[in-house]
């Protein structure tokens, strides 16, 4: 990879035309040009509570070096221009500017910045990729699936969508060091006709546990995610979520008579990239789990089965089961044979029914749980003559 290389020019100066960088053969120009005055800037900075910034993200620089330009005052506001390998991908994240307010382009050619999102609701965010990881073009029967996440300081998160066959066809793995702001937006081209998707989310913690670093600073990570030019969900405030979408989707279970169990999982100790899903994968470990529907004289299992972590797997795990309404059920999850060779890191969990969260926390070493849930009485989990 080539260094990259970055000259700024103040937005105050001249009008004299500056001479634009020259960039090897195998990089491109990239210009940030701000169309802001002082006023709107100073107005700006009173509104949104901090000073905006800009960052640029290329595969020279590690990504635990702070590579931001913080605007702290009008004169320092600057048009920017750098050299970014043309085929790799580079991710240019501004925040604080609405989105009329600056214009982006790569290799001569004018980039669309895309949606931007507000962020601690009233911070526009925008993240837009050139190079190897700009929006692709989409065919007349495909549309855009386009997933948002914003985060700061330090959260490991997973985030994937798979399609109708279970199919992984978009994932991405975040792990964040202390003070590091991130903005990942990330595009594939999807069948938009006759199709239904999940998108999945989770990581190590509670995203609304979040406190802000610094008086003004906005730290609370959220999402956004877009099919087809449409917003179809967005939260700052999740363990694990869930959110299915395309146009063939259908109750997971008989809305009549059955509630919805969701099972999630992450286990920080798994990496996982798209580029291995085709390589066997190697199970080092499975968790055990049963769901059981539970009155005074029996326990009956409705579904059970394993979750095999090792590299291959997803981190993220999301299992779906249906019960009948009204039921009281029980929930057992074991862990791994204590005498697998490595660190044990307590993976995070969730149970959900019908949209009511039972249970979120983390699995410690040699600790099996169990969990009831739904309309569960002493009398309907306890014998009165023997316990």
């Amino acid at each position: 990879s080539s260094m990259m290389v970055v000259q700024t020019v103040t937005v105050a100066d001249s009008p004299a035309p500056i001479a634009a960088l020259n960039c090897n053969e195998t990089d491109s120009l990239l210009q940030v040009k701000y169309n802001i005055t002082e006023d709107e800037y100073s107005s700006l900075v009173r509104s949104i509570g901090d000073y905006p910034f800009l960052t640029v993200q290329d595969n020279t620089l590690p990504v635990w070096e702070d590579n931001t330009i913080r605007y702290y005052w009008f004169p320092g506001l600057t048009d920017y221009e750098a050299c970014l390998p043309r085929d790799e991908c580079s991710r240019i994240t501004v925040g604080g500017f609405p989105a009329d307010m600056y214009e982006l382009s790569f290799d001569g050619k004018a980039v669309d910045i895309g949606d931007e999102i507000l962020f601690n609701e009233n911070v526009p965010v925008t993240a837009t990729g050139v190079g190897s990881c700009a929006a692709p073009i989409c065919k007349d029967t495909e549309a855009l699936l386009e997933a948002q996440f914003w985060a700061f300081g330090s959260r490991d998160e997973t985030f994937l969508v798979e399609d109708n066959d279970g199919n992984i066809v978009l994932h991405s793995n975040t792990l964040l060091l202390d003070n590091i702001h991130y903005f990942n937006k990330t595009s594939v081209c999807l069948p938009k006709d006759n199709a239904c998707y999940t998108f999945l989310i989770g990581g190590n913690m509670q995203s609304d546990m979040y406190k802000p670093w610094g008086e003004n600073f906005p730290a609370q990570p959220s999402y956004s995610l877009f099919f087809d030019g449409k917003l179809m969900h967005r939260s700052d405030s999740w363990l694990f979520d869930s959110v299915q979408f395309g146009d063939s989707c259908k109750p997971l279970c008989n809305q009549e008579d059955e509630s919805l169990v969701e099972f999630f999982m992450f286990d920080a100790d798994q990496e996982f990239s798209l580029e291995n899903v085709d390589k066997v994968p190697q199970v080092k470990y499975v968790y055990g789990w049963d769901l059981s529907i539970v009155n005074r004289s029996s326990s009956v299992s409705v579904s059970s089965g394993v979750v095999p972590q090792g590299p291959g797997f997803s981190p993220l795990v999301h299992k779906i089961m249906c019960i009948p309404k009204g039921s009281c059920s029980s929930f057992f999850i074991s862990v791994p044979n204590p005498n697998r060779e490595h660190q044990y890191h307590d993976p995070v969990y969730s149970l959900v029914l019908d949209n009511i969260t039972y249970r979120k926390a983390s699995l410690p070493f040699n600790q099996s749980q169990t969990t009831n849930m739904g309309s569960c009485t002493v009398d309907s989990l306890c014998d009165e003559q023997t316990q």
